[in-house]
């Protein structure tokens, strides 16, 4: 693995941990706050918006650690690989069906706290995934 795609894991990592933190912390539960009339629209815009940077985001993360599997696979290349899983596993299982149903349905306050609940598993699996990587680079630094 190349200086710049280990570095570039790292910054993508970061920004992965920065982003669903600041989404657990303080974008779900603010969804408790939100005029309950406009909050269709505004999880509809919410939805796109984040998306753009999401996406990317965890699409960039996979191809890298995919890449660090490949190039310099060790112990904390395939932690991170399982650690991103479980993250993928719970956005698609768990928190696409909730923001679903929000779209569909309006504001539901036991659907906002599944999500806000079962984020917390995709909040500490990216957050594993950033220190795995940390170690990874100092290891090969």
């Amino acid at each position: 693995m190349t200086e710049f795609t280990s570095l570039a894991r790292l910054l993508i990592d970061c920004a992965m941990a920065i982003l669903i933190w600041l989404v657990q912390c303080v974008i779900y539960p603010a969804y408790h706050h939100i005029d309950r009339t406009h909050f269709s629209d505004w999880h509809q815009n919410y939805m796109g918006i984040i998306s753009l940077f999401v996406m990317p985001l965890m699409i960039g993360q996979a191809i890298l650690i995919g890449l660090q599997c490949l190039q310099r696979p060790s112990g904390w290349a395939y932690a991170s690989v399982v650690a991103m899983f479980i993250a993928w596993a719970v956005t698609f299982l768990y928190s696409v069906p909730c923001h679903t149903l929000l779209q569909q349905q309006g504001y539901d306050a036991a659907v906002t706290d599944r999500l806000i609940q079962t984020n917390w598993i995709r909040t500490l699996a990216w957050t594993a995934v950033l220190i795995f990587g940390l170690i990874a680079y100092r290891k090969t630094a």
